[in-house]
């Protein structure tokens, strides 16, 4: 299969994508051109990176000509902590990393993730590559980046990544499509336009049983569609990865009350599916778009999530988990495929969605 190049330009800055099929045979020749001269290289790899993995990219690193060094993150759940930043940025230290090397970073969303914190802050900025290993590194990698837990505060905080390359070998990804990557895939697409979203829509079948192919297309439109997002001119339109998101968070907190932990990826389709029955009256969604994407998440593999919640408690989660991050209540939401903007709903409106929503969540309850 062809490595598929686009360059994502996002004003004073670019991110190389690659995507390909045994994509890292050719690691070490393009690394080679990420930095004037290869001195040294610093690998930050994630704890559940197989040693096989690990070894190939040790191999192509030093191939290229680096000095190399390798650092073990913690586990995806420790690694996103200001400790663990501080950690890496003490392993780069020791490597002696300067602004001229290269930072690569190996591994899931939380790996890539911490990479591009401690690139950004070494030396006032270091290039890094991101070699993501799972679905979701490879959809979000180069626009967006976990956000860092600060011990005593239930807001986290995060910042945009900077890597210079994102670098993704689809022989690393094995079985069915992770929901964890294909939702938010859908999510770009129908922030992008109509044609993506068809697009996506035609692939889905593929997509869910993990078809390489149909994968390589769709990662395709997800950079595009997720650039313009994150690039674009209009405050509100730069919310457009939001849709979804508002109604997960709230989700999130009120089932975890019930002592309940559910995969964000299963809320934040859950927050799709809710938010596009609430644009049909505030942003005008057409309903037969709703049962499209209904039906696309049901070719992804991805149900319908069972549970029971009455509505004062799921409207009030939606507040409280709302006022953490802005001082107004909107959601982001699809006036049509490819148009997404950030939408007050009435309170009427809002609690009779959430009431026929709560309904049907709980009858799959049974």
């Amino acid at each position: 299969m062809t490595i598929k190049r686009q360059l994502l330009n996002f004003g004073g800055r670019s991110v190389d994508f690659r995507v390909g099929a045994e994509a890292l045979h050719d690691f070490s020749r393009v690394l080679r051109g990420t930095v004037g001269m290869p001195v040294r290289a610093l690998v930050i790899s994630g704890a559940t990176v197989e040693d096989d993995v690990l070894e190939r990219v040790r191999r192509e690193v030093i191939d290229a000509g680096f000095d190399l060094t390798v650092w073990r993150a913690p586990a995806s759940d420790e690694a996103m902590t200001p400790a663990s930043l501080t950690a890496a940025l003490a392993a780069i230290a020791q490597a002696g990393i300067t602004a001229d090397d290269v930072i690569v970073g190996l591994g899931d969303v939380a790996a890539t993730s911490l990479t591009c914190y401690a690139a950004r802050l070494w030396c006032g900025g270091t290039p890094a590559v991101l070699v993501p290993t799972c679905l979701e590194g490879m959809v979000t990698a180069a626009t967006e980046a976990l956000p860092l837990a600060v011990p005593g505060c239930d807001t986290r905080v995060g910042r945009q990544p900077e890597p210079a390359m994102v670098f993704c070998d689809l022989s690393l990804l094995d079985g069915p499509a992770d929901p964890a990557g294909t939702v938010p895939m859908l999510g770009a697409a129908l922030a992008d336009s109509k044609r993506s979203w068809e697009r996506l829509k035609a692939q889905a079948p593929r997509l869910g049983k993990g078809d390489p192919a149909a994968i390589l297309d769709v990662l395709c439109i997800a950079q595009t569609a997720r650039r313009a997002v994150v690039a674009s001119a209009n405050p509100s339109a730069r919310h457009s990865l939001l849709y979804g998101v508002t109604t997960a968070r709230a989700l999130d907190a009120a089932l975890r009350a019930q002592g309940r932990e559910v995969p964000w990826w299963h809320l934040l389709a859950e927050g799709m599916r809710f938010e596009a029955r609430l644009a049909t009256e505030a942003g005008k969604l057409p309903v037969d778009e709703v049962f499209d994407q209904d039906d696309c998440l049901e070719d992804l593999g991805v149900a319908e999530l069972a549970f029971t919640l009455d509505a004062d408690s799921f409207i009030e989660a939606i507040e409280r988990e709302n006022a953490r991050w802005a001082n107004r209540l909107f959601f982001a939401l699809p006036k049509a495929f490819g148009t997404i903007r950030l939408t007050k709903v009435d309170d009427e409106v809002l609690r009779r969605h959430a009431e026929a929503y709560l309904a049907s969540r709980a009858e799959l309850a049974g």
